[in-house]
This record gives structure tokens, sequence and C-alpha cells, in this order.
């Protein structure tokens, strides 16, 4: 048999074995039937062949599965199947702008801090001159985390990266409050308010929106709290006590739906998507 024909039987076998392998992985993996587009992961081995060995063409193929995903309807299933794709991406291209933004404002949200925090340091490593992946990095530690110092040390990072002066001065103003005040529920609204003002229009800026507006409720409901303890010597039972006393209107609304309740120590909190 020709040397050239051999070549192309043996390459055909070869690509034959992991389209099966593939099929095998796929097979194992557990279906989330609410999200269609986010139902499978496959290796990255895998997506890399199916993209004829271009790892940028890999990325920007799994950030569309990504961009097309429906937030607004995602289960915990669904957040864990994107955080497995975002990272991917990631590693397959740790530059992808629109996948670290995704990330950064989507994927903790979901309860999955650690792998947006996994894109974002990435990020900063693979966008010297982008301050933005810094800045979500101090923003996880502070928010998500409760971190205030290490937030700041982050947004330092991030003011280093800044070239225009007003993004150096606010966020060296931001550090410095975080590293005075440490965590506060009303501050990171504002921060949300921020970011959802710089979002393009459309799907991203509602969806943070109605983060900084849950975010400034919260911080209502922390205070009137506050003001119940000053008053009582001691923690309001339920939220409807600060209603009855008279430090809110009425309970606020939560735009995304979960609520609000109190813990045993009697601090208001979110409560579980």
């Amino acid at each position: 048999m020709p040397l050239a024909l051999l070549a192309r039987c043996l390459a055909v076998a070869v690509v034959l074995g992991i389209y099966a392998w593939s099929l095998s992985v796929l097979g194992t993996q557990r279906k989330a039937p609410a999200t269609p587009e986010l139902l499978v992961t496959t290796p990255r081995v895998v997506q890399i062949i199916f993209s004829a060995g271009d790892r940028y063409l890999a990325a920007n193929l799994a950030g569309f599965r990504v961009l097309v995903a429906e937030t607004g309807r995602m289960t915990p299933a669904d957040y864990a199947v994107q955080a497995k794709l975002q990272k991917d991406i990631s590693w397959l291209n740790p530059a992808h702008e629109d996948n670290y933004y995704i990330a950064a404002n989507i994927l903790p949200w979901g309860g999955e801090v650690d792998a947006s925090e996994e894109v974002m340091r990435l990020a900063v490593i693979a966008r010297p001159m982008d301050f933005l992946p810094a800045f979500h990095v101090g923003f996880i530690q502070y928010h998500f985390r409760r971190s205030p110092a290490e937030g700041a040390k982050w947004i330092m990072i991030a003011a280093e990266k800044a070239v225009d002066p007003a993004d150096q001065w606010g966020l060296q103003t931001i550090a410095a409050k975080w590293t005075e005040l440490g965590y506060d529920t009303n501050t990171a609204a504002q921060l949300v308010d921020a970011m959802a003002a710089s979002a393009p229009p459309g799907g991203f800026r509602s969806y943070l929106q109605q983060r900084a507006k849950r975010l400034h409720s919260l911080a209502r409901l922390r205070e009137a709290a506050r003001l119940f303890s000053l008053r009582h010597g001691g923690a309001p039972s339920q939220l409807s006590d600060l209603v009855a006393d008279g430090l809110l209107p009425e309970i606020p609304h939560d735009p995304i739906g979960a609520g609000f309740t109190l813990t045993p120590s009697g601090e208001p909190v979110f409560k579980s998507n």
C-alpha cells in the first residue's frame, strides 16, 4: 500500500476514534432541560479539533453558546454548565473580551463565584492594558467574598493599568473607601449602578440594573434593621417588624423575584434563588 494512502487511512481512523470517544463523553453528560443552548460541554481538546485546530475559533464558538443563553430562566445547573464553558473559553483565549465581561456580570450572581474569578484573573494577565478585569476581581473580593482589604488591593492594580487620569483617580478613591469602611451594601449597589451605566444597551444592562435595585433595597432593609435595634435594644424577628415600627413604608420589592429574609441574628439578606 502506498505510504500516502496509508497515511490518509490512519488519519481517518484517528478522526473516527476521536469522534467515537467524544460521543461516549457526551453520553455521560447530565442534561439541563431549561436552557437548550447550554445542554452539554465537550472536552477542550475536542473543541479545538472540531474547530480545525484553531483554539481562537473554538473560543468564539463556545462564546456564541454563552451569548445566546437566556439568563432570565437559568437554573443552578445551567449556571454550572455556563461556568464550565466560560472557563474553557478563558483557557482557549484568556483575552476574550466578551467572555470576561459576561463572566463578571452573570456568573457570580448565579453562585459561580470561583469560576468568575478564575476567568477574571486570567484576563488580568492576558489584557495588560485593560483595567476592567482587575476591577471585577476587586468587586468579587469586596461584594461576594466580603473582603474589602483584598478588594482594595485589586482596585489599586486596576488603577495602575488605567490610562485616563479620571479613571485612575476614581479607582483610587474606591480603594480608599473600601479600606476605610469595609463591606457596605449601599456602596456595592452604587458600583453595580456604574457597571450598568457603562454596559451596552440591551439585556446585560437591564440585568445589572435589576441587580443594583435589589442591592439598594437590601441596603434600605439593613439600615432600617439597624435603627430598629437602636430603638428596641434587639434585632427584629421578622421583616414586617420594620414596617410596623414605621421605619419602612413596605417591604421592598426584589426585581429578581427571590425576596429578602432575616438571618438568625436579625440581619436582612437575600433569599436563595
